[in-house]
């Protein structure tokens, strides 16, 4: 049976329970670590049910984001790495662990156990779509709660709820009305100004439109650089679909290896000549040494030389014979794997 698995921190055990029950009572099959006993059982166990689940919910709070929170970010790692991830958070927080930023948390830090606050209803949606592998929906916690307290509060609620459906962007509004045809750009970029309709507003379109194509690079600096903008969900999925590709290229190189020319061979009649039979010799051991080098896989053979750096000559009958010591000088093309990711 697929299941929902629950991470969190000890000291959090009291509030998860509370978000664990109320799951139970939608009709999910949440699975979390209450009550495993220790030791080598109780990491097989979550290892097991980590493994198994369709659905990772990670509780960020001020202990699971801490220096102690490492088996919870490193249970979050492999529920992002499966793209089955839910993030929560019960304690406001200034920011969110390195390399969960990018997907946006579900905010539970006002949540006081009731099934029908449109948070937690918030959180039960994405579950559902999670585990279904579907689109995950929009929240609409903030603009419900919104227009609950303005349907209660005057006799000029119905204005309220107007502005609040403008301002929250409920049944598309804003977006309809910052997106109308005529004055555009201008019109899209000024309620982006104000944050109005999910627009960006002129500074980032410009970015965003000047990025480059397929750039997961261009993506994360757009996040960082605007962390709250309009496209920061599209980079996220763009991200999140990224495709990494390996590309093979040849570069030159040379590599010298050591040579040695015994003095031998058919005397000549003076030492620069006995210099240049050496080296003529030592070129076909230069060009065997060579070629063995480059046999493998890293390198392809190009040519060979040889280069002598200590002579050794001396007169016999009919002339002098020469040898040295120095080295094979190997040009080569060598091998490199570059990891290309892709963003489209």
């Amino acid at each position: 049976m697929s299941h929902v698995f629950i991470s969190y921190k000890r000291e959090d055990e009291a509030r998860v329970g509370r978000i664990a029950r109320a799951l139970e009572a939608e009709g999910l099959a949440v699975w979390w670590d209450r009550g495993l006993p220790g030791g080598e059982s109780w990491h097989s166990n979550i290892e097991s049910r980590l493994e198994t689940a369709k659905c990772v919910v990670v509780v960020w709070s001020e202990h699971s984001t801490g220096s102690e929170g490492g088996y919870v970010r490193e249970e979050a790692r492999r529920g992002l790495s499966r793209n089955i991830l839910v993030p929560v958070l019960i304690d406001p927080l200034p920011q969110l662990p390195l390399g969960f930023g990018e997907i946006q948390a579900l905010d539970l830090t006002r949540w006081r156990g009731s099934p029908r606050d449109p948070y937690f209803q918030d959180l039960v949606a994405t579950i559902r779509a999670r585990l279904a592998n579907e689109p995950l929906p929009a929240p609409k916690g903030p603009a419900k709660r919104l227009v609950r307290r303005a349907m209660w509060g005057s006799a000029s609620g119905l204005a309220i709820v107007f502005a609040v459906l403008l301002l929250f962007n409920t049944f598309g509004v804003a977006t309809q009305i910052c997106t109308l045809p005529g004055p555009q750009p201008a019109l899209s970029d000024g309620c982006g100004s104000i944050g109005l309709g999910s627009r960006p507003n002129r500074e980032e379109r410009l970015a965003w439109e000047a990025r480059a194509p397929g750039s997961c690079a261009a993506l994360r600096e757009h996040v960082a650089r605007f962390p709250d903008g309009a496209y920061r969900s599209v980079a996220a999925d763009l991200l999140t679909a990224r495709t990494v590709t390996t590309q093979e290229s040849w570069e030159p190189a040379t590599r010298k290896l050591a040579l040695f020319e015994a003095a031998a061979g058919k005397p000549a009649k003076d030492e620069a000549g006995a210099r240049t039979s050496a080296l003529e010799r030592a070129a076909d051991t230069a060009n065997r040494l060579c070629r063995d080098f480059g046999a493998g896989t890293l390198y392809r053979f190009g040519s060979a030389s040889a280069i002598a750096e200590e002579w050794s000559c001396e007169r016999v009958a009919g002339g002098t014979i020469c040898g040295f010591e120095g080295q094979a000088e190997c040009r080569l093309e060598q091998k490199r794997q570059t990891e290309v990711e892709s963003c489209r």
